[in-house]
Order: C-alpha cells, then structure tokens, then sequence
C-alpha cells in the first residue's frame, strides 16, 4: 500500500473513531475508548481517551506475522511539530520495519499536532500538557491489550518527537530499553531517577530548523545555545557514565558517520549520527505538507529509519550484557 493511501486511510480511521464516542471511563477518571479484545494481531487500528479533559489517540499496528502467545516488542513513533501521527507513519516508514522484525508499532497524536518536550516551540508545551504522562499511559493500555515484551519498548521520532522521546528517556528510563531519533536534543536537565539506556540522536549538518551546532538562531535564549548535535551527544554519555572525554568510535562513510560512546554504564551506548547533506528532514522520503515548507529527504541515500531499528534491536532491559555487535 503506497504511502499516501496509507496516510488517508489513517486520517479517516482517525475521524471516524473521534466521530464513534465510543468511550468508557479510564483508571484515572478520564475517558477512553473500549478496550480491543486482546491476543489479536493482524491490526491497525486507532483507539482514543480523554486525558487531561483532551480526547487523545494514536495509531497501533500489530503485524499478522507476530505469533499471540509470544511477547513482541514495541516502538513508539513521535511526529514533530504541526505533523499527525498519519504523516508521521508514512514518513518514517516504521509500519514497514514492524511488519518486517515483528514488532508492535504505534503512533500517538499530540494535541495541536505538538508534544509538550520542553522549552521549544509547540502548543503542547504553551498548555504544560503532561505528555509524558500520556505516553506511559498509551504503553500500558497497548501492553494491556496485546502482548509486548516490556523489556524491549523503544521510542523514535522526529524534531519535537525526538526531544519527547529524550524527555521520556530522561524521566522514566526504567520504562524503556532504548532510543534512536531525529533531529533534535534533551532539552531538560539530567533527572535524578535517570538510569543509563543507550541513546542514539541522527541530525542532518545542514539542519535549517534545529540547528547541528545549536538552537540560538531560532529560539534566542540561554539554553537554546547550549543544546547542539555534539553537547547533546556529550550530555548523554554523562549521563551514561560513558568512559573517555570523546567519542571511541568514529565510523565515517560516503554519506554520514557515526561517533559512539561504547563503554557506558548498564552496557549502553550513546551515538550521533551525522548526515553530511542531510537538512532538517533526515528520512528517506520528502515531506511536503499543505504549508509553505518542504522538507526534502534525503532520497534514499541513507536509510536513516533502518539504523534507527539497528541500534534499537540490539538491546533489551532483560540482558543489556548481552547485547548484538554493536552499529559500525
């Protein structure tokens, strides 16, 4: 199924589940949509809650291939500022990873099309909605109706995504097992419940929006100078406990490298991956919505999407020492 038709299908599902009021109260007073009958697979559905007097949803795919009686993994895709979680799935392309490695994959909506991440930008964050909060709750209700393997839940994403995705790491790093995302930072300070996880963060060098080497042109103010591609990689292999002031590894190609913190607490990793001609958008595929900005992929020269599933497929809470070869 192309992607567009895919992306429509989606927006309709969407509309018709918002239409349906099909809804019954949540364990924390709110509302939600009547649980799916578990064990199923061969899915893809939207299911929606209110949360924070908000009606929220996303988009759960459970690929036929996955066997009931197993636990699967999870991957949580996060859309960026002003995208759905429809545009989302057709540009990353992780619908296709799932199906492909057996995983269970969801994309949930924010509000005004944004997630509340930090201090950037984003309708999200101007309301300080508790997305975090929102995200644990969308994990629980999916592990509730399918059976995932809780020690191997991963999150990704793009731009505002890939900061709540670090936001989330950040916060409730024992709920998740690894993170690879794109084109943005942690914009928050290190939390003290934060235990090591391996952290991957992939960044195009010509970023326009959010810059490789900082924020500061788009949003002028302290902080924003102080997040870039590098601190940000520096940040986590503190964090991480990673040993060594720089990198380990260092494992350039035609099109991108990849710097590496490999001796980390836990058995983590930290790693950038650097696209040399990559802009803001490092998928393979362009996005191109109804507004004035077209982000142009990167057209198939680097399969930004299969890294990210590489990285995040080798590890597992269960048994961080016994992680795959690491990403060269």
């Amino acid at each position: 199924m192309s992607r567009v038709i895919r992306a429509a299908l989606l927006s309709a599902l969407l509309a018709c589940t918002a239409l349906g009021g099909c809804i019954s109260e949540g364990s924390d007073g709110d509302v939600s949509v009547d649980p799916i009958e578990p064990g199923l697979v061969g899915l893809d559905y939207v299911e929606c809650m209110v949360h924070e007097e908000l009606e929220r949803c996303w988009n759960v795919l459970v690929p036929q291939t996955l066997d009931p009686e197993v636990e699967a993994p999870m991957v949580i895709d996060l859309h960026g500022n002003t995208l759905t979680m429809a545009e989302q799935r057709a540009l990353s392309e992780f619908d296709e990873i799932a199906e492909d490695n057996g995983a269970i994959a969801v994309w949930p909506q924010g509000h005004g099309n944004s997630w509340n991440a930090g201090y950037c930008c984003s309708t999200a964050g101007e309301m300080g909605l508790n997305d975090t909060g929102l995200i644990l709750e969308i994990m629980d209700r999916v592990a509730a109706n399918h059976s995932v393997d809780e020690d191997r839940v991963y999150l990704t994403g793009w731009s505002n995504g890939c900061a709540l995705s670090q936001k989330l790491a950040n916060e409730h790093s024992d709920r998740f097992a690894a993170i690879a995302c794109m084109s943005y930072y942690l914009l928050d300070d290190p939390a003290p419940q934060y235990s090591s996880i391996p952290i991957m963060e992939i960044h195009g060098l010509v970023d326009q929006i959010i810059l490789y080497s900082n924020d500061a042109i788009h949003l002028p103010n302290v902080e924003a100078q102080e997040h870039g591609a590098v601190q940000n990689l520096i940040q986590w292999a503190e964090m991480n406990g990673c040993q060594g002031t720089l990198p380990d590894s260092n494992s350039p190609s035609e099109f991108y490298s990849v710097q590496s913190y490999t001796d980390c607490d836990n058995g983590t990793e930290v790693s950038l991956v650097t696209l040399y001609a990559a802009d803001h958008n490092p998928y393979e595929e362009t996005f191109d919505p109804d507004g004035p900005l077209i982000f142009i992929g990167n057209g198939g020269t680097v399969d930004t999407n299969g890294i990210a599933w590489e990285f995040l497929s080798r590890f597992s809470k269960s048994a961080p020492q016994e992680n795959a070869t690491r990403l060269i």
